[in-house]
């Protein structure tokens, strides 16, 4: 078991490096965008055809002749697929925002990416204020400008973006802004391992399940927060929820694949500073474990972490340290199945094949920090 920087410290503290470390938002100019409906069906056709290309040409590239970045211990681009999960970092660059952004440009040239997937809270404090919001420029297309990250981003809700306009983020408004840009409250996703990229041809592939976590939490709910939340499309809340279970466990239960990952905003099983979300426990852990789901990948804790009990088959990875993190992590026990934990800025790249299924934790500063290796 490894934790790194548990030491808590204020909120005035909070999310940074030392001092040396530039963190300077770059401009690098923009491009003109043709506008573009993006419906979850076509997002699931590209990524099975494996036809994602990079949308836009920008003038400075992610290629760095001084290679700091420890990418001698990953793995070339063997794996048929390989993308880079991040979350909670919508702070217009702020908070090592883009230390964090410059470092996933970097893995994902490196890994050849088919798409990265934002595990929530895009955009803080308190969501998107409407279209002309200037944080989602300033906090997305401004600052993961790499040529690497110019392919599909697949994101789910965090409480932060409910505090906004949650509906702005879930529409095709913002795609026409940024081609790259896709967001819903339930979807799946469905990818070969076989090295085709078509589906039909390939027995072994992993389907991602993309669930809303937000509506579970019970003091969302509460009379004074309730109204500061954007319910709208929720609709009766304990239908909705329902809902999602069934659905969640109808597709867990029909699916064939040879991985299942389910991906969510909230922590399940979680050392860092929310710590575990009991409804979640409750309701979604029976599901998981009940339909041999492999990994559960949520945000929420501003930190690094893999989680792997005794008591269950299902890994339990955060990578909520897009931004504002060093919140501290409570030191766990064997019986806690705390096998890594690091809190501080970064994310993780996943790279799978038939039998292999591969998580790289890589901080803000060009360090891979732990690696987690599944086969079947």
């Amino acid at each position: 078991m490894a934790i790194l920087g548990t030491k808590p410290v204020s909120d005035e503290e909070v999310g940074l490096l030392a001092s040396e470390h530039s963190e300077e938002v770059e401009d690098q100019g923009t491009s003109t965008l043709r506008p573009a409906t993006l419906v979850a069906a076509v997002v699931t056709i590209f990524l099975m055809s494996g036809c994602l290309i990079s949308l836009y040409t920008y003038s400075q590239s992610d290629h760095d002749s001084s290679e700091e970045y420890s990418l001698e211990s990953l793995t070339k681009p063997k794996y048929p697929l390989n993308f880079l999960v991040v979350g909670d970092w919508g702070r217009e660059g702020a908070y090592n925002q883009t230390l964090v952004a410059k470092q996933m440009g970097k893995v994902g040239r490196h890994l050849g990416i088919k798409f990265v997937i934002s595990v929530g809270d895009n955009f803080y404090q308190a969501g998107l204020k409407g279209p002309q919001d200037p944080k989602f420029k300033n906090s997305f297309s401004k600052v993961y400008t790499a040529e690497s990250l110019q392919t599909q981003w697949l994101a789910v809700l965090g409480n932060h973006d409910y505090l906004g306009d949650a509906l702005l983020q879930i529409g095709d408004g913002l795609t026409r802004k940024d081609k790259r840009w896709f967001c819903d409250r339930f979807y799946q996703l469905k990818y070969p391992l076989c090295g085709s990229h078509n589906l039909g041809h390939c027995e072994k592939f992993v389907e991602l399940f993309f669930i809303d976590t937000t509506p579970f939490v019970d003091k969302y709910w509460d009379a004074e927060q309730a109204r500061t939340f954007d319910w709208r499309g929720i609709g009766p809340r304990q239908e909705y929820l329902d809902s999602q279970l069934k659905n969640l466990s109808l597709a867990l239960e029909s699916s064939t694949a040879t991985w299942k990952i389910v991906v969510g905003h909230h922590t399940i099983r979680s050392l860092g500073r929310h710590g575990e979300t009991p409804e979640l426990v409750k309701s979604v852990l029976p599901i998981l474990e009940s339909h041999n789901v492999d990994v559960y990948i949520n945000g929420h804790d501003h930190c690094l972490e893999h989680i792997k009990r005794e008591d269950s088959a299902v890994h339990f990875v955060t990578s909520g340290a897009g931004s504002k993190s060093f919140q501290g992590l409570r030191e766990g026990t064997t019986e806690e199945g705390l096998q890594f934990g690091y809190d501080g800025q970064g994310f993780i790249s996943v790279s799978m094949a038939a039998q292999v299924l591969r998580i790289d934790f890589h901080d803000a500063l060009g360090n891979n920090l732990y690696e987690l290796n599944l086969k079947k």
